[in-house]
């Protein structure tokens, strides 16, 4: 049991400090430095142990992909693709409810720091004709922007997820693919279909479709690559980002690029992250749950729930909760079904908690009262979570 206490000492730790709003690389690298002194590792196996999870092929690789799809990210934003992809959603989909769920999805391909504040301007005009609250702004806009982040493969919570469970993101993505559908449905049924929408515009859709190509092809080559034909992500970010770069190369602002691309910050979340992994591994400090528990009698699908979604609410960001609780919640990951309910549980504390950018700067936007927010994204949530649960259900058959 003592191990136990360690483990959940350094995990109060952690939490503490990003709750004092301390960077989440930082955070965790610091709770990794609590874990190995709790287990009495010397300052040479403090360094030994960095140096092996730094410089492994899983990390390198893991920054490789994150780096490609950041500095992917900065050319569409140089070269206006973002603002093309708005033309293109509005002749697409002419209607003006349908493109108030279409603009944040199309943002939500795109993983960035608190995207949705980049869709909040893009459907206020259209939310305005409309007559919404700003509560209802700020449902759809947080929604919709998050409906991909449970299987898309630029996601880095699912990159992460990928490097430390040991599979490919192919197979996960596909796997929680499901998760993605489920959750768009339920923001048509029960937030999109019963606004009112007399308008009956029509639109150039065959311009459109040209545009959102256009806009969307570098994204189009790596589900292609890496989920399609299934080869590694970083041969496909890296394709990807190519195709994107190569057509602007001369007007494009490459120290902008690289800049974006390699934030120390992000990288050093990464690396932190699979510090603290290894340094589990190493101490043997992730046997130690599975041993209490048999020994408490504890339901083990309790820890795989509750683990995940505390991390979740307490920070508001995947990938802190897979960094978190998957390398902890490793030996309980006996088939996808666990691992899905794992990821769906951090999600459902992603998606509630009261410190995710996307929410606050949502609401804020739209000066909405945040506990109305709440109220709306309660029934949605509960049948997200609800029925998903069923589904990892499916998956253990």
């Amino acid at each position: 049991m003592i191990e136990v206490l360690k483990l959940l000492i350094t995990f109060a730790f952690v939490i503490a400090l990003i709750r004092l709003k301390i960077h989440v690389g930082v955070s965790i690298f610091a709770g990794s430095i609590l874990l190995g002194i709790l287990f009495g590792l010397t300052p040479l196996e403090f360094t030994k142990a960095f140096y092996h999870s730094s410089t492994s092929w899983s990390t390198v690789r893991l920054i490789l992909i994150i780096v490609f799809i950041m500095a992917m990210t900065n050319v569409f934003s140089q070269i206006g693709y973002l603002k093309d992809m708005e033309k293109a959603i509005k002749e697409l989909f002419p209607k003006a409810k349908y493109s108030l769920a279409m603009l944040p999805a199309l943002i939500g391909l795109m993983p960035m720091p608190a995207g949705a504040l980049v869709s909040a301007p893009m459907i206020e005009e259209v939310a305005n004709k409309l007559s919404l609250k700003p509560e209802e702004k700020t449902l759809v806009n947080y929604w919709f922007r998050h409906v991909w982040e449970f299987s898309w493969p630029m996601y880095q919570a699912i990159i992460i997820a990928s490097a430390i469970l040991g599979i490919t993101v192919r197979e996960f993505s596909t796997k929680m693919f499901p998760l993605t559908i489920l959750m768009i449905l339920i923001g048509y049924f029960l937030i999109l279909r019963p606004i009112k929408d007399e308008s009956t515009k029509e639109g150039k859709k065959n311009e459109g479709a040209k545009l959102l190509l256009k806009t969307t092809y570098p994204i189009l080559v790596i589900i292609l690559i890496s989920i399609v034909l299934g080869y590694d992500m970083v041969y496909g970010a890296f394709i990807g980002l190519m195709s994107a770069l190569m057509p602007h190369f001369n007007k494009l602002n490459k120290k902008e690029i690289i800049k974006h691309a390699f934030q120390p910050k992000i990288i050093f979340l990464l690396l932190a992250v699979m510090y603290f992994k290894y340094l589990l591994q190493i101490t043997n400090a992730v046997e130690a749950l599975p041993k209490a528990i048999l020994e408490l009698n504890l339901p083990v699908v309790f820890v795989i729930i509750l683990t995940p979604f505390i991390v979740g609410l307490m920070t508001g960001i995947s990938f802190a909760y897979v960094g978190m609780a998957f390398p902890l919640l490793l030996p309980f990951f006996t088939g996808f079904d666990k691992i899905a309910l794992a990821y769906l549980s951090g999600y459902m504390g992603m998606l509630f908690s009261p410190v995710h950018l996307c929410l606050v700067f949502s609401a804020e936007y739209y000066k909405a009262e945040l506990r109305n927010v709440y109220r709306k994204l309660l029934v949605p949530g509960t049948i997200l979570f609800t029925v998903g649960v069923l589904y990892t259900l499916l998956l253990g058959r």
